[in-house]
């Protein structure tokens, strides 16, 4: 019901909001196109298979209704979050972002399939989306994209706040329960300089409240050099009792010239022994990740990259893997 309801609302603003804007506006226009592709090969005996995949594809449109008033819809093709072999061969279309945003001074409210604030934020800093997302979508600690009702407002040229309410479902799923998540999150930039970001994610339920909690710097030392660290805390894991897991982020970007970048990043992963138990929870999926390597940027529609990332599990009866990639992103 609260997904017809949401529908019904999302129409009405679409065919409601152009009416007492000035005429001397003009609406316009423009698509979107955002291709991820690679090559890859594993370097081990557990993992020595190649293949070359495009891992998804953007296709969306932006439409400036008025000054105040912009719509954008975008379809994401690729594959579903799952790891059977058979299902990574497949290729689904879902509407990624289908949304309504009004922008009045210094606020902006998105109505619909959003981008969460906090993901675009940490994304835009860590700068290589098409080759790895960021800690806290590759890992599930949160989602990307919701469906809901994002804010954010801008107290000055440093600061601004956010906060939305969302399914908590993400954009490839139907609304499965009836609970919500409540987000908050502050950010200081210095444009070129550093980016501080604070953030929880409160999500109720008739049993137990899971609860996020991050913290992220980015900071530039120099035209050349910048490094990045990140702190994620997730309690109450599927609203489980006392599954919690914690993870760690630090990555960095030397500038070789106006063409050439190299890169590194290292995560960790891991999760709580619980009562009784002397493993950890979710040790099978616990562990530690490398990624380096060297972009090459053509122009401002096309870069690749050739990049060597390992996984060391913290499980020692699951075999390590390593590989070596060469990325894509083609864009317009």
């Amino acid at each position: 019901m609260k997904q017809y309801i949401s529908t019904l609302l999302f129409l009405l603003m679409a065919f409601s909001i152009q009416a007492n804007e000035p005429e001397q506006f003009e609406p316009t226009g423009n698509p979107t196109l955002r291709i991820f592709g690679n090559f890859q090969s594993g370097l081990t005996s557990a993992n020595n298979n190649s293949l070359f995949e495009i891992d998804r594809a953007y296709l969306g449109y932006q439409y400036y209704m008025t000054p105040n008033w912009m719509a954008e819809i975008k379809i994401d093709i690729g594959s579903p979050e799952n790891e059977l072999v058979y299902a990574m061969v497949k290729r689904y279309a879902y509407f990624r972002n289908v949304y309504i945003r009004y922008t009045k001074n210094k606020l902006s409210i998105d109505f619909g399939l959003v981008g969460m604030t906090h993901s675009n934020v940490q994304e835009n800093f860590w700068g290589y989306r098409y080759i790895l997302k960021s800690f806290n979508d590759e890992y599930r600690f949160g989602k990307s994209v919701d469906l809901g009702i994002v804010a954010n407002y801008e107290v000055n040229n440093f600061l601004s706040f956010d906060a939305s309410l969302v399914n908590g479902e993400g954009y490839s799923q139907l609304q499965t329960n009836n609970y919500f998540e409540y987000c908050l999150g502050t950010t200081l930039q210095l444009p070129d300089k550093f980016t501080a970001r604070f953030y929880g994610n409160f999500g109720p339920s008739a049993t137990y409240t899971k609860m996020v909690y991050a913290a992220f710097l980015g900071y530039n030392l120099s035209e050349k050099l910048s490094i990045g660290a990140e702190y994620n805390l997730l309690t109450n894991y599927k609203y489980l009792k006392g599954q919690n897991q914690r993870g760690y982020s630090a990555f960095g970007t030397f500038k070789i010239n106006n063409k050439w970048k190299v890169f590194g990043r290292y995560d960790l992963l891991s999760s709580n022994i619980l009562d009784g138990s002397d493993t950890p929870w979710n040790i099978t999926s616990d562990g530690s990740a490398l990624i380096t390597g060297l972009e090459y940027q053509t122009n401002q529609h096309l870069k690749f990259s050739l990049n060597y990332r390992n996984w060391h599990a913290t499980d020692t009866n699951i075999n390590n893997t390593a590989y070596l990639f060469l990325n894509v992103e083609f864009k317009l």
